[in-house]
């Protein structure tokens, strides 16, 4: 790593660090020096010549070295850069050419690496000892190309490298944010054209004004920032599109614009060490409180899906899970996490309003997720269902009480999916009885409840879940048979099982029929790999099933849901809490 230290001569001086690590030490290099690190302002000399000039009233205030970063137009790389920041009060002497107050000059060097060459005729010297070194390969040198200064009409209090240093930020002393292309220094040019959108501050995201700032900090994703002005008051800012006219909306390309800006630093933050994306959902869910909360159930849609469809796409994620994939490979895997967690909170729309299907669809995966890790780190299942193998820490109640909520919320649900089939059952048969699509029918009853019930039944991922933690709860049924006798926590643990309206093997069942008529349909109808996961991925972003499973769903909803209900006391399921 590269140290630029100041000394009180004005002498900059750059050391390179390596680490030893067998001998758990540092070894400092000296790289080179700046004998006079000012900036310069231009002047005249009595000819009229243009002179370039150290400016004496200048104070260094900061350093800073900007690391390698690649170059995506000429596929090279940057070399590393130095900055070394001034304030600037040369307007108080007449010198300044700027303006008539303070501001920031920013010297710039460029670190190349060179190599010298001696003349072709050094080559043809002979040498008198056979082990010398060829005359013309001398060490590579370090450089420091001078730049040309950047002058900026405010105070720079802090900065920030962004896109692995292609980007700086700069937060300036009135309480603005610019963000600059690294080459030049200028300001990132709009354009809100989604196939070359690469940033949010160039398709038009900008953090608003404030007052005094005496320093800032960026969030990891640099849409947020907290600024602390001159009463020590610390302030929270969102990038958001500036609205020019009250009430106007956004055009459709714009919104495509935004959200695939949002989908590539979604993807960068979920890939990169720390994956925090929090600062990004808060600032889309400012974007669609401030331009699509009007019209959400038509305009969100235009939003929110393609993000949550592109994201699926860029991380390569596995939607499928309708075949023989072990669940282990699933919950491996923490990106199918961070996008449920992402597509929960997109769907929050004030506490005024209920969650979005797609929402609901998330937040019940997420659960059934946790709890299928708690079991899996906790327990150890048995693949013949039989009692839990062996593991002696169960059979402890202090043990046994610790998965009394994740058990009551997974019963919970089961019951309330058998409800919501049991509604979607007799709304089919009276839209059959008018002579209205079944799969119409179904769909707006749907809408109308915003519900999730069929929706998780018929998402593999969910559906995998649910299978998955079954098989723990037939061990501990087991368990609970052999151990309710003896111990109070394992009879307060049996009830649950036995006061639930719906039977445990009887939704399993349920499960079972649903995977085979799903099944089914994608052999018969010979649908490939690629429509699959289209249609996977559809379901999970909606919450409605897809058309082309209509004939599983209506197996489901006509011949599974009568034998369900001969096995299950519906009016105990009615009152069931």
């Amino acid at each position: 790593m590269l140290i630029a230290t100041h000394s009180i001569a004005k002498q900059v001086r750059l050391y390179r660090v390596d680490v030893d690590w067998p001998r758990q030490g540092f070894n400092i290099e000296h790289v080179k020096t700046i004998a006079d690190c000012s900036p310069a302002y231009e002047d005249a000399d009595e000819s009229g010549l243009s002179l370039s000039l150290p400016c004496p009233e200048a104070q260094l205030y900061h350093l800073e070295l900007v690391s390698p970063a690649p170059d995506i137009r000429s596929k090279e790389t940057f070399a590393p850069m130095l900055l070394a920041f001034f304030c600037d009060f040369a307007h108080l002497n007449g010198h300044s050419s700027i303006g008539n107050g303070p501001s920031t000059s920013i010297a710039r060097w460029e670190l190349d690496s060179f190599k010298p060459a001696l003349h072709p005729g050094f080559s043809q010297l002979p040498s008198k000892k056979s082990s010398a070194s060829h005359p013309s390969e001398l060490q590579s040198e370090t450089v420091l190309r001078r730049l040309p200064d950047v002058n900026v009409n405010s105070i720079i209090v802090s900065v920030a490298q962004l896109n692995l240093g292609t980007t700086l930020a700069f937060c300036f002393s009135d309480g603005s944010i610019d963000f600059r292309s690294r080459p030049s220094l200028d300001p990132l040019p709009h354009d809100d054209s989604p196939d070359r959108a690469s940033s949010l501050a160039q398709v038009g995201l900008a953090f608003p004004h404030s007052s005094v700032c005496l320093h800032a900090a960026l969030s990891p994703n640099a849409c947020a920032a907290v600024t602390l002005d001159d009463t020590d008051v610390a302030g929270l800012r969102l990038m958001q599109i500036p609205q020019v006219y009250p009430g106007e909306t956004l055009h459709d390309t714009i919104i495509d614009a935004v959200a695939e800006t949002f989908v590539m630093q979604f993807s960068i933050s979920c890939s990169g060490y720390g994956n925090y994306h929090d600062d990004l959902s808060a600032t889309m869910q400012l974007f669609q409180d401030q331009h699509l909360k009007d019209d959400m159930s038509a305009r969100a849609p235009m939003f929110i899906n393609p993000f949550l469809a592109d994201v699926h796409r860029v991380l390569s994620l596995v939607i499928d899970y309708s075949g023989d994939i072990k669940t282990e490979q699933y919950l491996k895997n923490g990106l199918h996490q961070k996008t449920l967690s992402m597509q929960l909170s997109l769907g929050y729309w004030g506490d005024e309003r209920h969650r979005s299907l797609s929402s609901k669809i998330a937040f019940a995966t997420l659960q059934l997720r946790w709890t299928a890790l708690t079991f899996a780190m906790g327990l150890k299942p048995n693949p013949t269902g039989a009692a839990l193998s062996g593991d002696a820490a169960l059979r402890r109640s202090e043990t046994v009480r610790s998965f009394f909520g994740l058990i009551a919320w997974t019963l919970s649900l089961m019951n309330f999916i058998v409800d919501e089939l049991f509604t979607l059952a007799s709304a089919l048969e009276d839209g059959n009885e008018d002579g209205n699509s079944g799969y119409d029918v179904v769909t707006h009853k749907i809408s109308e409840l915003n519900t999730p019930a069929l929706a998780l039944l018929f998402v593999s991922q969910s559906r995998l879940l649910f299978k998955y933690n079954f098989r723990f709860f037939r061990g501990i049924g087991i368990e609970v048979s052999q151990q309710r006798s003896q111990d109070p926590t394992w009879r307060e643990l049996g009830n649950m099982f036995t006061k639930s309206p719906a039977p445990l093997h009887s939704f399993e069942k349920v499960l079972a029929d649903v995977d085979a008529n799903v099944r089914n349909v994608y052999e018969s109808e010979q649908i490939p790999d690629t429509e699959r996961k289209d249609i996977e991925k559809n379901m999970l972003i909606t919450g409605h099933v897809h058309p082309r499973l209509w004939p599983a769903v209506e197996a489901l909803l006509t011949k599974n849901v009568n034998t369900l209900r001969e096995e299950v006391n519906v009016a105990e399921l009615y009152f069931y809490d």
